[in-house]
């Protein structure tokens, strides 16, 4: 029928005999003509259908009104009662109605019959519509599903039992008698994905349970209301596919839609499997058809619309799974099902392995042998190549190779051992290669931890079978970081799936030496230690690995095994040592926990509880979820599991985290003499005469001192001991330090949470924010501030451009002027360079210097040291002899050889990398990023800044500029879950800030102008 001629039999309808009324849209619908009839909480779903579909959507009114009786907690679209369900003519009469429900009406009309079905409109959008869904709602949905399935255990229907073609149990059969439909480039996938999945299934259908279940939860049928965290489930449509069959297709079916488009579809799965199994319990067999099933349900729908394809070719709701359904299913088939088996077990409350108890005692009964001849185990010691190693050298600094081969034999040496022990468990940077990421996008978590034992030897040195058995694989690795030669042995316990022991890194005589079916006893000689290139260009070294078979699936092939992964993702940890336990049992060490790292994964918890019993409660931590930060490189810190994240917030690592300049400069003053100012020494003075070439030749005198409060808590005694008075004026949302006195002088604190308001001897001037406020307004409020201290102001403190307050950058010509007021008034002026100083700004070494004002008094601090230590004022000569009123200044630590030492090696790199200039270059690069990628958001207010310190304000009501404090949170976890570390400010913490080290790469660059699209996409509720 034409769109037009339905929507008026639709008003009538609706209106007639559901008494309902109001606009009329046409929504889409596979079978049916559906319609939203009204708005607001008032809105109704009309589905007109034809007489085949009757039974079905009888069978639906049945179902919903036997779960609403239910209460549940999810909102269903439950059906109000027609008013007038007897038909006028020239109908005919009504059809029977299911118990507990009326006759619906039914219509003649251009010569087809229709029934008219009335539902209650639930709010939402389809969860299709919403971007990138997290994990949490999936397995929301998967609570949803399992409730569902619960309310509908007693219900029974004759619709139930219908011979359906999306009923997986007999699905197989349909993909089968229907595979000419699918195209030839499909086929073969489709062909390839059955034959795997009888593999799995057929041995096990006979054990699983039944269910009335919803069978078609897919992303158009599961609605969602919110944005960003507070996006939640908010109903479940579309009962028409419900059946009795299979209750894991349940999960299995939401599942296959649910993951479309993830890197990472099996997460999503267990996603799903998680919530299902909270309110479901799966029994063993579920878990180990359920990715199976999520196939066959994806060769189900390639199948059975291609034919509904041809017969309707311009229903262009029939296309819309197709292509995300053979990208799926593409991506499944090169998972490992035997991996994604153990990771739903998991996620569903079994051990990820069940044998694992059993096959860990079996070899503890048996005859073991070493890998290694005993001699070489006499004296071990770990060779500590772990993220938090204080020894092992950046990979960046010693990339595998000599360098790193040294390294390990300088260990083993220095310990006066006879082997190096590479331990279980170990999170690494040496994996820090494409090869280890999860995909192409370093987004996703990389593997670093490495789960196996390694034994760190000379090339040629024999290796032995650890346990008797017959060789399954013998295959040379040969990619760059592959195993290189590699042996894999299976062992068969009894009564028990077998398990393996895969043997890498051996010399590639080891290919002729032993052949697959070759029968070993533990201790035979299966090959020998390899060397680089040909050991897959390792140091040489025996990586040991125990491998457990599938707990009910088909067992490992021995294609898998040879190059079976040896390095895992943290997030997978649990699951992989299931899978790979630790082999120490079969290495011979006559101490066990030696070769063991577990203890320093996965301690959030323990530091959390640890720092809460010792440290103040007024220290915050970052992040709804901290992190254990263990190591810092250039632009990147790295968890204590090896995760890499791009640090876009640290403004402290000026010239990048772990300096090798820095800290060679710091070792080195420091083996030889750390001390006070008291005695003469040539550094102090040289970063005294360092610090004034970079400055404006009024500002000729430097003190040194520990920290940027300190700089400025002693700036304001010098000026207000040149001056002899007590006032000052500051900026609203200034910060200066986190002394008693800068605190009074620092409204983002003295009015911020537990503040205890403005002091009288303090006058703020509103933030010269272009943004909020014109530059006059600007002005005239900072005069206004000065004449309120009229003859008592003493000092003018300001960022020359302001951080605390959202990263401001004032107008052209403001700090100026303002220096000119603040003089005029008596005031001595003070430039807070403590976040901006250093090049940061990209078009001078100095904030004050891009705004074209000269200071009286300069403060330094942050980014001085990189870290140590570390800060200075500069100041004229007039107020310096003011301060030398007889009154010594001493300052501890202040201008100590090793803190000069670190300064004058952060000016050099400065200086020697460009890194001012540079600033300069990505900073107006990354500003047009930014403009061009989310500028014209509604949510996006400002964005501005100069050089590498930027702000981006964040509003929800654009044209109120109403701060968008939540919006900002919710983009600050959401750029953490893409590895990007970012951070607020602004008085309302409506303001994402960009401060990250001056090495950031231009690569670095695009990578945070991504993520950062993508993470307001998602917490604006954007597809």
């Amino acid at each position: 029928m034409k769109a037009s001629e339905a929507a008026r039999l639709a008003s009538s309808i609706a209106e007639d005999h559901f008494g309902v009324g109001g606009p009329v849209v046409s929504l889409p619908g596979e079978l049916d003509w559906n319609f939203r009839i009204g708005a607001g909480d008032g809105a109704r779903l009309l589905k007109l259908a034809r007489d085949s579909r009757w039974p079905v959507l009888e069978m639906t009114r049945a179902a919903l009104t036997h779960l609403d009786g239910l209460g549940g907690r999810t909102p269903l679209p439950v059906e109000p009662l027609a008013l007038d369900p007897t038909p006028p003519t020239p109908l005919e009469p009504a059809a029977a109605a299911a118990p507990g429900t009326s006759p619906f009406p039914r219509f003649e009309f251009e010569g087809a019959t229709l029934g008219a079905f009335c539902f209650t409109f639930l709010p939402g959008v389809p969860m299709a519509g919403s971007p990138r869904v997290r994990l949490d709602l999936l397995e929301e949905a998967g609570r949803v599903l399992g409730d569902l399935d619960l309310g509908l255990a007693d219900f029974r229907h004759r619709e139930l039992e219908r011979d359906f073609p999306w009923k997986l149990d007999t699905g197989a059969n349909v993909v089968r008698d229907r595979a000419s439909e699918v195209d030839d480039e499909t086929r073969p996938i489709v062909d390839e994905a059955m034959t795997r999945i009888a593999e799995w299934l057929e041995p096990l259908r006979d054990r699983l349970p039944a269910a009335v279940i919803h069978n078609d939860a897919n992303d158009h049928n599961l609605l969602v209301q919110g944005a960003g965290s507070r996006l939640r489930l908010s109903g479940i449509i579309d009962f028409g596919d419900m059946v009795r069959g299979w209750r894991v297709a349940e999960p299995a079916v939401a599942g296959a839609y649910l993951s479309m488009g993830m890197r990472d579809p099996v997460a999503g799965l267990c996603s799903v499997a998680r919530g299902y199994a909270e309110r479901v319990e799966l029994i063993e067999a579920e878990c180990a058809v359920l990715l199976p099933l999520v196939a066959l349900r994806l060769c189900l729908s390639i199948t059975l619309q291609a034919q509904q394809i041809r017969e309707q070719p311009e229903n262009e709701y029939l296309r819309v799974s197709q292509a995300p359904a053979r990208a799926l299913l593409h991506t499944l088939l090169a998972e490992d099902w035997q991996v994604a088996e153990a990771r739903i077990r998991h996620a569903t409350g079994w051990e990820p392995v069940a044998s694992a108890a059993a096959t860990a005692a079996w070899i503890e009964g048996v005859h073991r042998a070493s890998p290694l001849d005993p001699q070489w185990l006499e004296r071990p010691t770990v060779i500590d190549m772990s993220v938090e190693s204080l020894t092992l050298p950046h990979p960046e600094q010693a990339p595998n190779g000599p360098l790193l081969d040294r390294w390990v034999v300088d260990q083993i040496e220095h310990a006066h051992a006879t082997v190096g022990i590479g331990r279980y468990c170990e999170p690494r940077l040496v994996y820090d290669d494409p090869l280890f990421e999860a995909a192409a996008d370093p987004v996703d978590e990389a593997r670093t931890i490495h789960i196996g034992l390694d034994f760190f030897a000379p090339p040629g040195t024999p290796v032995r079978a650890a346990l008797g058995g017959t060789v399954e694989s013998v295959h040379d690795n040969a990619g760059h970081l592959d195993y290189g030669p590699t042996v894999v042995i299976r062992h068969e316990p009894a009564d028990l799936p077998p398990c393996y022991t895969l043997y890498g890194h051996l010399d590639p005589a080891t290919l002729e030496h032993r052949g697959a079916g070759d029968r070993v006893e533990a201790g035979d000689v299966i090959g020998w230690l390899g060397d680089r290139p040909g050991n897959g260009g390792w140091s040489p070294h025996l990586h040991l690995q125990l491998i457990l078979s599938s707990t009910l699936g088909p067992a490992w092939s021995a294609g898998r095994l040879r190059g079976f992964a040896g390095v895992a993702r943290p997030s997978l940890l649990p699951v992989w040592r299931a899978i790979s336990p630790d082999p120490s049992p079969v290495s011979g060490l006559l101490d066990a926990a030696l070769g063991s790292a577990l203890d320093r994964v996965g301690r959030e918890s323990e530091l959390i509880e640890r720092r809460d019993a010792s440290l103040g409660p007024s220290l915050s931590l970052s992040y709804e979820t901290p992190l254990h930060i263990v190591r810092g490189h250039g632009a990147r810190l790295y968890d204590s599991a090896g995760r890499s994240y791009l640090d876009t917030v640290n403004n402290v690592a000026h010239v990048g985290h772990s300096n090798p300049r820095v800290w060679e400069a710091v070792t080195r003053q420091g083996r030889v003499l750390n001390t006070n100012t008291r005695y003469l020494h040539d550094e102090i003075l040289a970063l005294a005469e360092e610090l004034k070439a970079t400055l404006p030749s009024s500002l000729e005198v430097v003190y040194l001192v520990c920290s940027g409060s300190e700089a400025n808590e002693l700036a304001l005694r010098m000026a207000l001991a040149h001056t002899g008075r007590g006032g000052v004026v500051v900026l609203d949302g200034g910060y200066h330090g986190n002394t008693k006195g800068l605190v009074q002088v620092s409204p983002y604190k003295f009015d911020g949470p537990g503040g205890s308001g403005r002091p009288d001897h303090v006058a703020v001037a509103p933030t010269p924010d272009p943004y909020r406020r014109s530059a006059a307004e600007s002005t005239s409020g900072l005069m206004e501030a000065l004449r309120s201290l009229s003859g008592r102001v003493g000092a003018f403190l300001a960022e020359p451009i302001l951080s605390c307050a959202g990263q401001v950058v004032p107008p052209d010509g403001y700090l100026a002027e303002a220096y000119r007021a603040a003089r005029n008034a008596g005031a001595v002026c003070i430039a807070d360079e403590v976040q901006v100083g250093f090049g940061r700004v990209g078009d001078a070494f100095w904030g004050f210097e891009s705004m074209g004002a000269v200071p009286d008094l300069v403060t330094m601090g942050k980014p001085m040291g990189n870290g140590h230590p570390v800060g200075a004022v500069a100041a004229t000569r007039a107020v310096a002899e003011s301060f030398a009123n007889g009154m010594e200044y001493f300052n501890t630590f202040g201008g100590n050889p090793v803190s000069a030492a670190a300064a004058r090696a952060v000016l050099e790199e400065i200086e020697t990398k460009g890194l001012r200039e540079r600033a300069g270059l990505l900073g107006r690069r990354l500003l047009a990023g930014l403009h061009e990628a989310v500028g014209k958001r509604p949510e996006v207010g400002d964005i501005r800044g100069r050089g590498l310190f930027l702000g981006i304000e964040l509003v929800s009501g654009p044209e109120e500029k109403v701060p968008g404090p939540d919006l900002a949170r919710a983009v600050v976890e959401g750029l953490k879950r893409r590895r990007v570390l970012s951070s607020r400010d602004g008085p309302h913490g409506n303001v994402i800030k960009f401060k990250p080290p001056m090495v950031l790469s231009d690569d670095d660059g695009d990578r945070f102008l991504g993520a950062f699209a993508d993470a307001l996409d998602e917490a604006s509720g954007l597809p």
